[in-house]
């Protein structure tokens, strides 16, 4: 049981860091009978069983367990009652209930699944989709359930008929991996969506996909030069925008484009000022020509 306390505070602290759970063991504890606020999770579950009387051993994957939880209010605290439900030996006459033995992986997966029920139904965290996380099954099984050593089956509550969802009492209404520093490893926890519409990934991977092989069918060769100048002035603008933190923008560039057709209309401007300029120049110039001529003739004249 330390165990299972150590693994359940390291999850819960993850994503609840200023949070106070507790995990205790109820054997007392039956399903679908809650307390006014209290909320019920079950799972079905791979272990190992061994009798204590003639050290025989077997596994089973419908090893149920239970657990009920509770949220104080607005507090930051709560707490958690669990119960392994416990098999016997088919073999020996009046063997006592054994308590199953479950590996360290099987028991990281299980608690995974116990605290994205707590951060949905307690904490009303909302999950696109949940879907619970499987036990490791060490072998492969064969044959039907002994449900007539099964302490759930003989109490009215079917391993093979529990589903694994979360029951809920009448007094009330999947985070990025999961990481369990007692194992070094990481669980897949179902995307969350808190607010608006969810994100079409399929689309957005179709688009990434589609840039992915076309720069992949350009590569290694040569680029076809622009017949046009290209200015090297460009504005940058946001195009997308993400609610999610530490937002990375993606930009365009508009390019400003002066063609060569633009050009012969200001060289042909240029060009007829020019000339008229000079046709001005000329005209003076034939006017004090003609003005000079005059005077001289008038002057040998007298």
């Amino acid at each position: 049981m330390e165990l299972w306390e150590q693994m359940f505070q390291e999850l819960i602290q993850e994503v609840k860091p200023w949070h106070k759970w507790t995990l205790t063991v109820d054997k007392d504890l039956l399903p679908n009978s809650l307390k006014p606020g209290w909320l019920q999770y079950q799972q079905r579950a791979f272990a190992r069983f061994q009798c204590s009387l003639c050290s025989r051993s077997w596994a089973s994957a419908q090893v149920q367990v239970l657990f009920h939880m509770h949220k104080s209010g607005g507090k930051p605290r709560g707490k958690v009652k669990m119960r392994v439900f416990a098999q016997r030996c088919q073999r020996c006459d009046q063997s006592p209930f054994e308590v199953p033995e479950f590996t360290k992986e099987n028991i990281s997966r299980i608690l995974n699944n116990l605290v994205f029920r707590i951060l949905k139904k307690c904490y009303r965290e909302v999950f696109r989709s949940m879907e619970t996380i499987p036990t490791i099954k060490e072998i492969s099984l064969e044959g039907p359930h002994d449900s007539n050593n099964c302490e759930a089956c003989l109490s009215g509550f079917c391993a093979q008929s529990g589903s694994g969802g979360a029951l809920q009492s009448p007094g009330l209404p999947s985070l990025p991996a999961i990481s369990s520093p007692a194992l070094g490893t990481a669980i897949p926890m179902p995307s969350p969506t808190r607010s608006g519409a969810p994100v079409d990934t399929v689309k957005g991977n179709a688009r990434a996909d589609a840039v992915k092989e076309n720069a992949m069918g350009n590569k290694g060769k040569a680029l076809r030069q622009p017949w046009y100048t290209v200015s090297t002035k460009a504005a940058i603008l946001p195009t997308h925008w993400s609610p999610r933190p530490n937002t990375h923008h993606h930009v365009e560039r508009r390019i400003q484009v002066s063609t060569w057709s633009e050009a012969p209309c200001c060289h042909t401007v240029r060009n007829l000022s020019c000339r008229n300029s000079n046709a001005c120049c000329c005209f003076f110039i034939l006017i004090i020509v003609a003005v000079i001529i005059a005077e001289t003739i008038q002057w040998t004249s007298t």
